[in-house]
């Protein structure tokens, strides 16, 4: 039995409590399949779009490539942030040379108070500024890893929100660039009735039977939707074929 095939579908709580009010016996109850996981995912970095690797519909190993932006700016700041680590490593070494330096002669009397304090003043001075510059070459090594969206398992892409050459902005909220969910496991979701809930547990298993295909599955979420009854979600191994929108049957047993 197949229902509207679109990958971008989303079961309506409506459209599950009427089918719930024709379900064919107890212990059976007809869902919707739904993509499991699915995440908008986005860079917290602002640049220009350099290569969009995938297109919708395409599915994708863990950790692969889905969006690279231009690096290059991304590349200067790093550098930058290293270069002034580099120079305040010999001014802080040579803070630290000075203050010995201090500590020794005013041992032997022959430098003030005066003077040992600013030595040692300088020397507190450079070290702050060394840390605030080790601090910011981080945020830069960070803010560098970033140039590329990755996929965060193995997904299916639903949607690509962006093109080649587009500038992104992060600065008030990050932009939703591809929608992915995973390839490898799908949900089916059903709403049923208090008096159908008997027995459904999370992490209890149940079948799901899609077009004669049957799979089994777990129960990941039972939600208390607000217009009424509960929204059972289970997860299943995906099989050749199934996509959202396509109908089928949870087992309870």
């Amino acid at each position: 039995m197949r229902s509207m095939n679109d990958m971008n579908f989303r079961p309506t709580v409506a459209a599950l409590m009427l089918a719930a009010a024709s379900s064919a016996s107890a212990g059976e109850f007809p869902a919707v399949l739904s993509w499991a996981d699915r995440s908008a995912l986005s860079l917290p970095v602002s640049g220009q779009v350099k290569q969009v690797h995938v297109r919708a519909g395409q599915e994708v190993t863990a950790g692969a490539p889905l969006v690279s932006l231009d690096t290059r700016i991304l590349e200067a700041r790093l550098g930058e942030a290293r270069a002034a680590v580099q120079s305040l490593e010999r001014q802080r070494a040579e803070a630290e040379r000075e203050a010995k330096r201090a500590d020794e002669l005013y041992a032997r009397t022959v430098l003030s108070n005066v003077e040992l304090e600013k030595a040692h003043i300088d020397r507190q001075r450079v070290e702050g500024q060394y840390q605030q510059a080790r601090a910011r070459l981080q945020v830069a090594d960070v803010e560098r890893g970033y140039g590329q969206l990755k996929a965060p398992f193995e997904a299916r892409v639903l949607e690509v929100k962006v093109a080649a050459g587009e500038a992104i902005s992060a600065a008030m909220q990050a932009p939703s660039l591809v929608e992915v969910a995973r390839a490898d496991s799908i949900d089916a979701v059903a709403i049923l009735r208090a008096d159908q809930m008997q027995g459904l547990t999370l992490g209890g298993k149940v079948e799901v039977d899609v077009d004669g295909h049957k799979g089994r599955g777990e129960v990941v979420s039972i939600e208390s939707p607000r217009e009424g009854g509960y929204r059972l979600v289970v997860r299943v191994a995906r099989r050749d074929g199934w996509v959202a929108g396509m109908g089928g049957r949870i087992l309870a047993p």
